[in-house]
């Protein structure tokens, strides 16, 4: 494997972009496939669950590779070196989130795709932000350009206004709507008009016709201003006015790519077969190969020291288990290898479990189907089975040489539903299939109401519950009765209290003596218990310390109005004492638990619930009824956008105001509404709206 020629992407949107259409057709165009698959039939090669075929959605990310020599350099000179493109397919709706995050996580590059007539939406604007906490270069795709109303250049004015992107086109739409033909390459100032007899699969080079040549001008000098303020030998060329070639700006916006400086931005109409070729080309030629990435960083779990690894198949083995399947016949490991060489039937330790691991057989995959490998070296995104421990986000690494890399975050859960089995047979299949979704899916949770006892099984959202519901109903074939969903609320202390309790007791004879003093206080919105020491080890030794923690932390887990979890809350230790004798790690935890129960009934609790960030598209026929709806289910709207015969809404919501939100905006606008939700954050509730469903 030539690892320069070697790209790891993901192609990440929003719903409905279009983002499995456009891996169908480069999977088509590299022949991949030999049939183009439709999301809208259900047979998308990427979307190979049930669940995704029936809803024409991408729930699970999916992994492929493919192989891409484009025929020609600028469409005018061959090309000779071929590039193996390794493609994550990522999910488009919020609900899925954490499948973007864990990608997203170990990718080199992504595609971002846009719809051309929506522009940035609520998910768009997530997966950004997740690509760029980890610093992952991209390259932009406007798609859908035949639809009525879509605009090229407001939606790249949109990119920069709204993500805060230095988006910059590199191609120009060649007609526009219906009218929509090809795109117009300002590298090479050329027109490349796509063959709807042939599929797309030819396309025909022609000078830029008269009508575009000043747009292409303006718009390739302002190409060149961009990248020049980004690459220093650019704008050396640039201020003294040398002439710049095709190579010479391919080169520089690759630079500045890999910078993270610049995001090149692309056109096309995936459904109509127009732009993947170029688009191809442009991951070849912008996005950054394994060896382009600095160097990994990671802690020496012995040492406690940063150490680095780099893309080299003669350093020590290190890989991170990103993603977990769950199949009948053992799970299904999906690993990024940064380091060294992964081998079939090899043994590898995983660090943050300190166990080794028996590795079996690798796989190259091609969404469900595998390609039997013996290795895999640096820069390679496989399959592995054998593993038992492992979870996601688990670095595997050799045992003399051992390194944890950083997990990903797993985010918070806002919604839950009580699930029931029908006969106590039935218990032990569910335990065993919930532990099998939890391994395969972090956001999927599982606790007990503490006033019910029924189990609940917590997720991202209405959609996420229904297709975990439907997994183990119909996968595990499971059965249960299944409750309806209802809202993860939490709890918060109202007052700054500051709390002294001493345990003294007699237990099987011998005497537990404990004394804390501890500061409860408001932290940030959406934190989770935040605990500080302020005593000096001399007066508190450490492991005492550390067990007042660790209570706090457990007892953090109910609070005391209903029972639901603790945020949003600083503890701080501020003073303690110790018995010579008597002073023991239990006694220590009793007493901070205690404390923490009466600064929350001395001090006050209060109820939050999970609010939403809605992005509503609605006709204007309708937009009155709409935002009179919002606002009774207490809703805010922050900002109302007009697009054509279109309104946008952004707004703000409670989560438990909003089942069934989809069938009413339905109603409201005779099926044309569409909308998108995600969690923003805890607020108060009101005392009237606890519903225990």
């Amino acid at each position: 494997m030539d690892l320069p020629k070697v790209r790891n992407i993901g192609i990440a949107a929003h719903i409905d972009a279009g983002k499995t259409t456009v891996t169908e057709r480069i999977l088509y165009y590299t022949g991949r496939l030999h049939r183009m698959g439709s999301v809208d039939d259900g047979t998308a090669a990427m979307d190979w669950k049930p669940q995704e075929q029936e809803r024409g959605i991408t729930i699970v990310a999916a992994a492929t590779t493919c192989f891409w020599k484009p025929a020609q350099d600028g469409h005018d000179s061959p090309r000779r070196h071929q590039y193996q493109i390794n493609i994550i397919d990522t999910p488009g709706h919020v609900d899925f989130t954490m499948e973007v995050e864990r990608c997203l996580r170990v990718l080199d590059g992504v595609v971002v795709v846009f719809c051309g007539v929506g522009g940035v939406q609520a998910q768009s604007e997530t997966v950004w932000h997740q690509a760029r906490r980890y610093s992952v270069p991209r390259i932009c795709f406007v798609n859908k350009l035949d639809r009525a109303g879509s605009d090229f250049l407001r939606v790249v004015e949109e990119m920069r206004s709204r993500l805060g992107a230095n988006a910059v086109p590199v191609q120009l739409p060649l007609g526009q709507d219906s009218d929509f033909v090809g795109v117009i390459d300002l590298v090479f100032r050329q027109a490349v008009l796509f063959e709807d007899e042939a599929l797309g699969a030819r396309y025909e080079v022609r000078d830029v016709p008269q009508p575009y040549r000043d747009e292409v001008e303006h718009w390739r000098g302002r190409l060149i201003e961009a990248v020049s303020e980004q690459v220093d030998w650019m704008a050396d060329k640039f201020l003294a006015e040398e002439p710049i070639t095709p190579a010479d700006l391919r080169r520089a916006l690759r630079e500045a790519c890999l910078a993270n400086a610049i995001q090149p931005v692309l056109c096309g109409a995936a459904l109509r077969n127009r732009g993947i070729q170029p688009l191809l080309d442009a991951i070849c030629d912008y996005l950054p190969s394994p060896v382009d990435i600095p160097a990994v960083r990671g802690t020496d779990p012995k040492s406690g020291k940063t150490v680095e690894r780099h893309t080299d198949q003669d350093e020590p083995l290190s890989a991170m288990a990103f993603k977990i399947q769950s199949e009948k016949h053992g799970d299904l490991y999906y690993i990024r290898v940064y380091s060294g060489v992964l081998r079939e039937r090899s043994r590898v330790y995983n660090a943050n479990q300190d166990k080794m691991e028996h590795l079996t057989h690798l796989y190259r995959m091609h969404a469900n189907t595998r390609e039997q490998l013996d290795q895999a070296g640096p820069g390679s995104i496989v399959a592995a089975t054998g593993l038992r421990v492992s979870v996601t986000g688990d670095t595997l690494c050799d045992r003399k040489k051992p390194i944890v890399y950083e997990r990903m975050e797993v985010p918070e859960t806002v919604i839950s539903m009580a699930i029931e089995p029908k006969t106590q047979a039935e218990r032990k299949k569910l335990d065993e299939a919930l532990d099998k979704l939890a391994r395969e899916d972090p956001t999927v949770r599982q606790t007990v109401d503490v006033q019910t006892g029924q189990l609940l099984i917590s997720g991202m959202g209405e959609l996420h519950l229904e297709i975990i519901r439907d997994r183990l109903l119909r996968e595990f074939s499971l059965d249960a009765r299944v409750g309806q969903p209802r809202v993860s609320y939490r709890e918060c202390l109202k007052e700054a209290i500051t709390i002294e309790e001493t345990f003294q007791r007699e237990l099987e004879g011998h005497g537990q003596f404990a004394r804390v003093v501890i500061a409860f206080e408001r932290a940030p919105c959406g934190s989770e218990l935040e605990f500080h020491n302020q005593v000096a080890k001399e007066v508190l030794p450490n492991h005492f310390v550390r067990a007042v923690q660790r209570s706090l932390t457990q007892s953090s887990a109910a609070g005391v109005l209903y029972g639901f979890p603790l945020i949003n809350v600083k503890a701080t230790l501020t003073d303690g004492s110790v018995h010579p004798v008597d002073s023991t790690d239990l006694a220590f935890e009793a007493a901070a638990s205690i404390a923490q129960r009466r600064a929350l009934e001395e001090g006050g609790c209060q109820l939050y619930e999970p609010y939403m960030r809605l992005e509503i598209v609605t006709p204007e026929d309708n937009l009155g009824d709409v935002i009179n709806y919002v606002n009774s289910c207490r809703g805010a709207i922050q900002e109302v956008i007009s697009r054509e015969s279109l309104h946008v809404l952004h707004a703000v919501g409670p989560l438990a105001e909003l089942f069934g939100f989809a069938t009413k905006l339905r109603s409201l606008t005779q099926g044309r509404g569409t909308y998108t939700m995600e969690p923003l954050e805890y607020r108060p509730a009101p005392s009237n709206v606890l519903d225990f469903g």
